[in-house]
Parts: C-alpha cells; structure tokens; sequence
C-alpha cells in the first residue's frame, strides 16, 4: 500500500497572510520559478510545505560592492 499525502496548496494571497508577508513578495518569488506553484485557472496555488523550506534556507547574499568610480549625482 502506498502512503500518499497530498501538498498543502494555497492562494498567493492566503500564503502571505499565513507567513505575515506581503503579497508582492511572494507573487515575485513564484513569477521567478523560486517557489513551487501551479497554475489553477487565472491563479497560483503555491505549495506550502515547500514555500516553508524556502524562506528556512535561502540565505540572503549582500550586494557585492563595485570596485573604481561611482557615478554621483548632483
């Protein structure tokens, strides 16, 4: 017998709100392919499970400093 458990799959709007994060932020990481998400019709259901293991370990790389002359405006 195979154990199947189906993912937990939720709106972009309801993933924000369950994470207390704003709804651009997840929309632009599903649009990038970052999180796994299907399309269902005109919306996204985004995997929970995984979105979880997302933000637990992606690491947020700093900007890497240019090196000669910056332009600066007056």
């Amino acid at each position: 017998m195979i154990d199947f458990k189906p993912p937990r799959m939720e709106t972009i709007a309801e993933t924000a709100r369950l994470f207390g994060l704003p709804e651009y932020f997840v929309r632009s990481k599903v649009n990038a392919g970052e999180v796994v998400a299907v399309r269902a019709g005109r919306k996204y259901l985004v995997n929970i499970d995984k979105f979880t293991e997302y933000l637990s370990t992606n690491r947020v790389t700093p900007p890497v400093p240019t090196a000669g002359i910056r332009r600066v405006w007056l």
